[in-house]
């Protein structure tokens, strides 16, 4: 995408005859046409574990029940996989686990700065010396071997544009640390109907592929919740493989 057209949900565009671009196509972006050459060796050779996050105690206000439902969901789907939910949720924890995990799942809370776009950051559970926000300069410090990561929160994939039209934010960060796909949202989400969404995509993740089985999981969730408010914030960023 050019500009502002980083910010537009490609899936939800209609065609003539009122198809929305999903029933069609799977759709996946680039940050920009330079970065595909340094992602299609990641990934290769990802270890098998999982670790999986959802609903981090950050107080009652903050609660996302339907997200630790989620975070259970994905822990039972994926083999080997560490599930951390409510106080265990820390960003202590995270960063200790994920350099070694071939998928990453994060179902919590994300913060969008735009003045200060490498301060933007997924919602953790303070402690340990960390204070809770995992933040897109503490991303590009790490060494990740997934060659999958989903940051199933709101507003993931926003960020601030760059010079070269590259968003500075989030998928961008875990790009660069080593995944060659995120999975990021572009608005607030409903937590129910990401919950039904997530549940079809990792039904199919292993037999179609991460961008296929993201398109397969939104037309699923057509069913229930037709609203493009439900489903069109999810896209992915990356190698489509």
């Amino acid at each position: 995408p050019y500009g502002v057209l980083h910010y537009l949900p490609f899936t939800a565009l209609r065609s003539p005859a009122g198809r929305w671009v999903v029933q069609d196509f799977a759709v996946s972006t680039l940050p920009s046409a330079s970065v595909l050459r340094y992602l299609a060796d990641k990934g290769a050779g990802a270890p098998a574990r999982a670790l999986v996050v959802g609903n981090p105690d950050l107080g009652a206000e903050l609660a996302l029940p339907w997200a630790e439902r989620e975070a259970r969901m994905v822990g039972q789907r994926e083999q080997g996989a560490t599930v951390l939910v409510r106080a265990d949720a820390t960003e202590a924890q995270v960063k200790k686990l994920v350099e070694a995990a071939g998928v990453v799942h994060l179902a919590t809370h994300g913060e969008l700065s735009e003045s200060d776009p490498l301060s933007s950051a997924v919602l953790l559970v303070p402690g340990g010396g960390e204070d809770g926000r995992l933040e897109v300069r503490e991303v590009f410090g790490l060494d990740l071997h997934a060659r999958l990561v989903v940051l199933s929160a709101c507003e993931t994939g926003l960020g601030k544009l760059s010079r070269g039209d590259e968003l500075v934010g989030l998928q961008r960060a875990f790009l660069y640390a080593g995944t060659p796909a995120v999975v990021t949202t572009l608005w607030k989400v409903d937590d129910r109907a990401t919950f039904e969404l997530i549940r079809a995509f990792y039904a199919r993740l292993e037999s179609v592929g991460p961008v296929e089985a993201l398109r397969q999981a939104q037309l699923e969730t057509t069913r229930a919740f037709p609203h493009p408010y439900a489903w069109a914030a999810f896209g992915l960023t990356g190698v489509p493989r």
